[in-house]
């Protein structure tokens, strides 16, 4: 710490400053952007009063000054600590950095250590936290992600500050300019595969929060399952977390999804089958023999394609939080490490069935959620040492933004969110959707976009949903070279994407 505090300190030698005004004060804020905490009492002290001249004089102060109210104090030890930093050797820019970055990284270390320490401890006989009792596997359990995830959130390589007018900003923004260039693929948004919606926005890109904005039963699951689908259709890994169906629902409903994949039409056998092996025959185990043979092809195919990413299910079996969440997001983006991918989108279904972390309950459940989705957002823009994710969720509307969209044809407002402000602030991408009682009988969902950071919003547009295998598509999407096939199922002409 000595050796820290001596390049945030203005020592000077025979009358001359060894370090200037400016390299001083740059140590100082990349200090405080560090996140590094001095340790000892009398480092604390120091530091309170280094940042109180700062404060004050945008300048870090003089030994001599800090001397003087040392002794003016009585304090011994920070005299102590004083005559120690001022034999130390200065360090400036990449060499300090060097410095606060060896010393978080022992810090995070030692934090570690004292975390697994008393969740041990509460494991087994119990501890005291502050004024909290904790006790049990359970509660060892929370205590540990909960404190785990804020050593993670500490150690982001993120920068997050500089002159942007500066040298080194200049070299950085071509330089990632340059690497996206190198890398095309690595800029491309996770698309929805409508072409009214990636026409406007281009697909998702890692960091970005889309919520799915509708009332109850108007198909905000389906429509997030059809996205899911379309993202591993694109060889993007995701993972897919549901606190309103078990796993083995989850696990039907795509695989029957993949039985509308639009390679089955180029079998002509097969291509009479599509749209028959439904979700409830599959479930109610309700399939004729002909299907059963379909079936059992969807289940081979899926599982054996190797240019479709993977797609994780999980259900939580106790409320889940969002540092829970971040923890099991970082489980399965090991995972995917382990065969040399990675974890590329997050589906939540849905945010508000979630719950707050202990320690940051307001036990007003419309504070409790905002701060939830500010937590999604974060999530999305640190993951995996900043690497980004995309997360995605549904979200319910209040009841009276729903009766307004219903004397608007469908279409909602945003004050259809105000029971969570921060959705709408937090959001990248807001869509909607919506249905009758008619549409249903139709089968007919009409998508809305309620905002778009990056761009204009789409008109709102209807698309076919089949209930049956809650498969939604176009009413006309582009011709492969084969051209047009007739399902049959719905006289409506579908015309499918060679995928």
């Amino acid at each position: 710490m000595k050796k820290l505090f001596r390049s945030i300190i203005d020592i000077p030698k025979e009358g001359r400053a060894t370090v200037d005004q400016e390299e001083l004060s740059r140590n100082y804020r990349a200090f405080l952007s560090s996140n590094v905490k001095p340790e000892d009492p009398s480092y604390i002290k120091l530091y309170t009063w280094i940042e109180a001249h700062f404060r004050d004089y945008k300048e870090v102060p003089s030994v001599h000054l800090l001397l003087q109210k040392a002794e003016k104090d009585g304090d011994e030890g920070v005299l102590a600590s004083l005559k120690d930093i001022v034999v130390e050797i200065p360090h400036i820019r990449s060499n300090y950095q060097e410095l606060l970055k060896e010393k978080f990284e022992a810090q995070c270390r030692d934090t570690l250590q004292n975390i697994i320490q008393k969740t041990w401890e509460a494991a087994n006989n119990g501890t005291k936290i502050g004024k909290k009792e904790i006790k049990g596997i359970g509660s060892a359990v929370e205590y540990f992600i909960g404190e785990s995830r804020n050593l993670r959130m500490g150690d982001l390589n993120i920068k997050t500050e500089g002159d942007i007018k500066s040298e080194i900003d200049g070299v950085e923004v071509l330089e990632t300019y340059n690497k996206r260039k190198e890398n095309p693929q690595g800029n491309v948004g996770m698309y929805s595969l409508f072409d009214r919606i990636d026409a406007v926005c281009r697909g998702l890109k890692p960091g970005e929060l889309m919520l799915i904005a509708a009332y109850v039963k108007q198909g905000k699951t389906i429509f997030t399952s059809n996205l899911a689908y379309n993202g591993i259709m694109q060889g993007l890994n995701g993972l897919f977390v549901s606190l309103e169906m078990n796993y083995d629902e989850m696990r039907d409903l795509y695989y029957v999804l993949h039985g509308c994949h639009p390679s089955w039409y180029q079998q002509p056998k097969i291509a009479q089958l599509i749209g028959k092996v439904t979700y409830d025959k599959v479930t109610y185990a309700e399939l004729t023999t002909e299907e059963q043979v379909f079936f059992e092809l969807i289940v081979k195919n899926l599982s054996t394609r190797k240019d479709f990413g993977k797609l994780f299910m999980y259900q939580p079996t106790e409320s889940l939080t969002p540092s829970k969440l971040e923890m099991i997001a970082y489980d399965y983006n090991s995972r995917l490490r382990d065969v040399g991918k990675q974890l590329d989108f997050l589906i939540v279904d849905y945010v508000g069935l979630m719950v707050p972390d202990r320690k940051e309950s307001y036990g007003d459940w419309n504070i409790d959620l905002n701060n939830i989705i500010k937590k999604f957002k974060s999530l999305a823009l640190n993951f995996d040492n900043g690497r980004k994710l995309r997360v995605i969720s549904p979200f319910q509307v209040n009841r009276t933004g729903f009766k307004e969209a219903e004397k608007n044809e469908g279409q909602y407002a945003l004050s259809a969110l105000s029971n969570a402000n921060e959705a709408e602030r937090s959001s990248d991408v807001i869509f909607s959707t919506y249905m009758t009682k008619e549409m249903k009988k139709s089968g007919i969902i009409k998508i809305g976009c309620l905002a778009n950071r990056r761009g204009g919003e789409f008109d709102p547009f209807e698309a076919k949903i089949d209930f049956g295998t809650r498969h939604i598509k176009e009413f006309i999407q582009k011709a492969p070279p084969t051209g047009i096939v007739d399902t049959g199922a719905s006289g409506i002409q579908d015309i499918p994407l060679d995928m």
